[in-house]
């Protein structure tokens, strides 16, 4: 099979998740180190909710609400969703919350002329328009399907639709990657090449694709 493209997914492929900034937040809050100890995929037996979540029990949304909520209450406020995202990514330089495999992937993919694509439910519900627009990563993007914007999220069949639409290429002949097993089976369902990326070990993934486009 000759494959002509590269779908992503955002947060956790491309975007580092916030148990990988438990430190910078820790530093920026002014908390003791190490206060934080859940570490969903990383050790899942330090956060039952992450299993919760895993078991489809409760929603990703229903999952970070209340992590937002739990750090907020250790410095004495109400925090939301977007707080706690804002606490995580915002105010650091982009190599310090972007995956570098990611950019070497990207540059590499587009430098041998293959399309690369986001498909994220989503990232402007979680982190802002303003704050989207600041990062270079997603300048490189031929296309950014995201399900704020759609009202469709990952593993609707309609998602991937969209994403396979909007690449202009035939579904099996796309290569995409996403953190979740739920997304990757649902996108698999619609005839993507769909890879599971597994956080803790980013590069395996990324040298997967290129192997499977033929690059360098």
């Amino acid at each position: 099979m000759k494959y002509l493209g590269l779908m992503l997914d955002f947060g956790g492929v491309i975007l580092k998740t916030p148990f990988e900034m438990h430190r910078f937040v820790e530093k920026k809050l002014g908390i003791a180190n190490n206060t934080l100890t859940w570490y969903g995929p990383f050790d899942p037996d330090s956060d039952l909710l992450w299993i919760k979540m895993q078991k489809d029990e409760i929603t990703e949304q229903d999952y970070w609400h209340e992590k937002s909520k739990l750090v907020g209450k250790l410095v004495g406020e109400n925090w939301n969703l977007r707080d706690y995202m804002t606490c995580c990514y915002h105010g650091f330089e982009e190599n310090d919350i972007i995956r570098k495999e990611a950019v070497t992937t990207i540059r590499k993919v587009k430098d041998h002329g293959f399309s690369v694509g986001i498909l994220t439910n989503e990232i402007e519900y979680f982190h802002g328009r303003e704050w989207m627009d600041e990062l270079n990563i997603l300048k490189d993007m031929e296309y950014l399907i995201d399900g704020t914007k759609t009202k469709v999220l990952k593993p609707s069949h309609m998602a991937y639709q969209i994403a396979i639409k909007s690449s202009g290429i035939n579904a099996k002949k796309i290569i995409f990657i996403d953190d979740q097993i739920r997304n990757v089976l649902g996108a698999r369902k619609v005839g993507l090449h769909a890879l599971h990326f597994d956080v803790t070990d980013p590069g395996t993934v990324y040298q997967t694709a290129l192997n499977l486009l033929g690059v360098q």
